[in-house]
């Protein structure tokens, strides 16, 4: 039993948040010493299973049972003891609340710390600070108690000097894979264990400042700034008078914005019952600043010394702040008085070799990418971040909305009235404000997620009102738009709800009575991105941009939380829920991000770029209307270029200088005269200027095509016949309505190990009992073809009809199979990146190579379709042979990848995808949008395959290549295409 708090057991108990932990304040630089390392570990089955030697005596060595772990890290991904277990709405565990499992590994760490190594020799308490251990932790030095703690996404520091000696000491944390509270943390994320954020040691000055609160407000109407400030004083044991605080703010370019400005310490007061603590509070009003904001995030620096009578520096500090106004009024949501867009995502603590235990450069390497796809807001999805996090967002400029670590969504409708659990609720959505407050990125507080709505969340909303009056408070399910139906609206300042539909936005911001009562609205989740998803982000920004009280979202989510696995025949893999051995799991729904665990961008991310850009360009009664969507800064930083794109060849180009102010609107005539005959279009770059803290130059931000000549071109090439070139390398191509589902097509039986999360999966269901993915297309829809042989190759013409009883087919067209050595892809068409009909706004027509890729999603599905296309290459890169598929109508869409339809869908993860003998391609007249229905609104009716008659018409040709060299485009035949653009 552990010493002094085995029979208390206090992480059975919710009531008990903390035992021995100093109390919380704003984060500071600080001369810490770190912890993080080797430490010698040791798992056991329970916390009551510990025994008392584990934690008592000299430090152990490695061997006996113990063995050698890093912190940060988790025990989960270091190999010892139960891995990972993913559950998404289910706990690991059976319930109900506050019930706890007979297994529940609980882990030793221990090491040795010195006094001279670590503190310098110094005076004054010496805290030790445990940044995040999941679920929660004891502590002991030297065999003493020292404190307790829960809350495994936020730091607890105990006063370690009364265990301490002189010389070398002994510490040891114990963590408790599971806890009452963990029905809180009911996230939609992997549960591991173990000390996941850095630990650290530091000596406080006796007498010293305590904590500085600084409210920083910029006027909009005057332009001017005010501080209020509020510095807390610990005078140690024996208050005593002549204490004087001092301070004065520095200008980002490190010059004094002002004076400096003193003032006493309180030590006494006349009526004790009047006294307010040791805090010096001061105010500065009508400061020339530049305001704080994502698009400019000018910081500055709060200095703060403590004085003694004898006029030496006791103690500084420094905090960094940013002059910024964040408010709601009506349905609106201002930043400095601006009704900024938010261009949002949710956003995991993820790596997937150390899973929860993220590096600062981890932290930087998702900024980067984010800002490289024009993102400027941050849900921390679902729990406080480290400091480092917020101090980056700080600098390089992000909006956040700053989440209380709760969650729980298992018993998402009783804990949020469970008094057992209030203390809890209150503990940390307030220390959360109480650390985090004087950071400018934090622009709304969240009182967490999927928790229902009751009491305690009146209590928090409450007590954060109360102590910082200055942000807005969101909490999604306080209010509810399906319906308009009502909940709990006085917790929260905005409607921002999950996953609804555009239509159910648009009626929000077009109705007067809806829930809020006209209430901005912010989607807190939308647009999930599993797997190849994200359909319709244009449709959504469409009705956004036009609608009033409506400012955008956060998509769902940023990084796949998939885990790198190796398997027992030594190959490695990225893994998600199951694979791990672990039940109940919730199986894929983890890899749900717009980039790969490893980072990589995932083809969708193309499409949020566009939606986000922060300049548009269309074109408006035969004049080009450029459209700055920033706030606060101009276009200075970028330069603008511009092609002249005709039948899909680039004929002319140039630059603009174009340097638009924020927010303004500028009418420019198109640069060159528009051709008589042909498609064309004019497509206009925005790209940084100089390199960037993101990004170097030439790096494109933002990209608009407009049409200029909407006469699409069919070109049919002069080539030979492709079997007088390669005999045998195709096959005749086939009718095909199937494609490997999607993860919004539904749940397929590769995966089905996971739950059934009632989330999407009704269309895959019934494609298969229509037998698509069995039967032979000519059984399910009636086909025929002609084909005409010419001197330059085949024209082939299909016609299907699809039924009225077969709505909303995967795709109608045909597939054929060409020798594998055609590696190299060119086309004219949507590129360069995969489109799909409601994902395709990012994807500009014209000429574009590529090589045939691979699957680019964790489990393996549809991929790799380009739309709107007129011609397409298929080229042998060592010989130079080529195949050219050309339209003889419509633009077809198609794909060219290694794997048959059957192939993906077959595969539960891309490490069992073997390339087949072939390349498989697919030419389709018609095919399905993508949608976001694994988790919200399936595709839209406009992108469905709906019953009629489809055609698709091409000729078929070859070119021999010399050993290699490249060949010249073909000759082509032009003939205006039936359906202008």
């Amino acid at each position: 039993m552990l010493p002094e708090i085995g029979a208390l057991r206090p992480w059975a108990d919710p009531s008990v948040v903390a035992l021995k932990r100093l109390p919380m304040h704003t984060s500071s630089a600080s001369a810490s010493a770190s912890l993080d390392g080797q430490w010698v570990f040791r798992l056991f089955s329970s916390p009551d299973a510990v025994p008392t030697d584990a934690v008592l005596g000299s430090t152990p060595v490695v061997g006996a049972g113990w063995t050698a772990l890093l912190v940060p890290g988790t025990w989960s991904m270091q190999g010892v003891g139960d891995g990972p277990h993913y559950t998404n709405v289910r706990m690991p565990f059976a319930g109900p609340p506050p019930r706890l499992p007979e297994h529940n590994p609980t882990g030793v760490y221990r090491r040795e710390f010195s006094l001279d190594q670590h503190v310098e020799g110094r005076t004054g308490p010496l805290v030790l600070t445990v940044g995040g251990a999941d679920a929660v932790h004891v502590v002991y030095v030297n065999g003493t108690l020292v404190g307790y703690g829960t809350d495994a996404r936020l730091p607890s520091e105990y006063d370690i000097s009364p265990a301490v000696r002189p010389g070398r000491n002994d510490l040891a944390i114990v963590v408790v894979r599971y806890a009452a509270h963990s029905y809180l943390e009911d996230q939609d994320a992997w549960w591991l264990a173990g000390l996941h954020r850095g630990v650290r040691l530091e000596r406080r000055p006796p007498i010293r400042v305590a904590d500085v609160r600084v409210t920083a407000d910029f006027d909009p109407a005057t332009r001017l700034g005010s501080i209020a400030l509020a510095v807390q004083v610990d005078p140690g044991q024996a208050p005593s008078a002549g204490l004087r605080v001092r301070w004065w703010v520095e200008t980002p370019s490190g010059a004094r914005l002002v004076p400096v400005v003193e003032g006493p310490v309180p030590h006494e007061h006349a009526r004790a019952y009047e006294f307010t603590g040791f805090v010096v509070d001061a105010a500065l009003d009508g400061l020339r600043v530049e305001p704080w904001s994502a698009e400019r995030p000018a910081l500055y620096t709060c200095r703060v010394e403590l004085v003694d009578a004898l006029g030496e520096v006791v103690d500084s500090t420094s905090r960094r702040l940013g002059f910024r106004r964040v408010r709601v009024e009506g349905n609106r949501l201002l930043v400095n008085g601006e009704r900024v867009w938010i261009f949002g995502v949710n956003r995991h603590d993820h790596h997937p070799d150390r899973a929860s235990a993220v590096t600062v450069e981890d932290l930087r390497s998702d900024l980067v990418t984010m800002r490289r796809h024009n993102v400027n807001a941050i849900r921390t999805s679902h729990y406080p971040n480290d400091d480092a996090f917020y101090d980056l967002c700080d600098e390089l400029g992000f909006y956040v909305v700053d989440e209380a670590n709760l969650e729980a969504h298992a018993y998402n409708r009783s804990l949020a009235d469970d008094p057992r659990y209030r203390a809890a609720w209150l503990d940390r959505g307030a220390r959360m404000v109480e650390r985090d407050r004087n950071h400018p990125c934090v622009i709304l507080w969240s009182l967490g997620n999927e928790s229902g709505y009751g009491v305690n969340h009146d209590a928090l909303a409450a007590w954060i009102r109360s102590t910082d009056p200055s942000r807005p408070v969101h909490y999604e399910d306080a209010i509810r738009i399906e319906g308009w139906q009502e909940g709990g609206r006085q917790v929260t300042d905005l409607v921002c709800p999950m996953y609804p539909s555009i239509d159910e936005i648009r009626e929000y911001g077009e109705s007067t009575t809806g829930p809020g009562g006209g209430r901005p609205l912010i989607m807190c989740e939308y647009s999930h991105a599993m797997g190849n998803s994200n359909g319709s982000l244009g449709d959504y920004w469409d009705v956004i941009t036009t609608t009033p009280g409506l400012q955008g979202g956060f998509l769902w989510e940023w990084k796949d939380q998939a885990l790198r696995q190796t398997l027992p025949d030594g190959r490695v893999r990225l893994a998600y829920g199951g694979q791990f051995g672990d039940r109940p799991h919730d199986g894929n729904f983890v890899a749900d991000g717009l980039v790969a665990a490893d980072g990589t961008p995932h083809p969708a991310m193309a499409e949020v770029a566009w939606v986000h850009r922060p300049v548009t360009v269309h074109l408006d009664d035969g004049a080009l209307v450029v459209t700055s969507r920033r706030f606060f800064a101009s276009l200075d930083d970028l330069d603008c270029t511009w092609e002249l794109v005709v039948d899909g060849e680039v004929t002319r180009s140039g630059s603009w200088d174009l340097p638009l102010e924020a927010g303004e609107r500028r009418v420019v005539p198109v640069p060159v005269p528009v051709p008589d005959r042909g498609d064309t279009r004019l497509t206009v770059r925005w790209t940084t200027r100089s390199d960037a803290w993101f990004a170097p130059a030439g790096y494109a931000l933002a990209w608009d095509q407009v049409v200029l000549r909407a006469e699409r071109i069919a070109p049919v090439p002069t080539g030979r016949p492709v079997d007088d070139l390669w005999p045998d390398a195709h096959t005749e191509p086939r009718p095909a309505v199937w494609r490997a589902a999607t993860d919004n097509d539904g749940v397929k039986a590769a995966v089905d190990g996971a739950a059934d999360l009632g989330l999407g999966g009704s269309t895959l269901a019934r494609w298969r009992a229509l037998g698509l993915d069995r039967l032979p297309a000519e059984s399910v829809v009636r086909h025929e073809v002609t084909t005409e042989r010419t001197e330059h190759g085949v024209r082939a013409r299909h016609g299907f009809e699809v039924p009225a009883d077969l709505d909303d087919l995967p795709r109608v067209g045909v597939v054929l199979e060409v020798d594998p050595r055609f590696t190299s892809l060119r086309w004219w068409g949507r590129g360069p990146h995969e489109n799909y009909p409601d994902r395709a706004r990012s994807a500009v027509l014209g000429t574009w190579t590529a090589a045939v890729e691979p699957c680019p999603y964790l489990v393996p599905q549809e991929f790799g379709l380009r739309t709107d296309t007129s011609w397409l290459e298929l080229e042998d890169p060592h010989t130079g042979d080529r195949i050219r598929i050309s339209t003889l109508g419509e633009p077809f869409a198609w794909s060219a990848t290694r794997f048959g339809a059957h192939d993906l869908f077959e595969a539960s993860n891309d490490s069992d995808l073997v390339p087949g003998p072939r390349l498989v391609v697919h030419l389709d007249a018609a095919h399905r949008g993508i949608g976001t229905g694994a988790c919200g609104p399936d595709v839209l009716p406009q992108y469905r395959v709906r019953p009629g008659r489809y055609e698709l018409a091409y000729a078929v040709s070859g070119t021999a290549g010399l050993g290699g060299v490249h060949q010249a485009p073909l000759e082509q035949e032009h003939r205006p295409l039936v359906r202008p653009d």
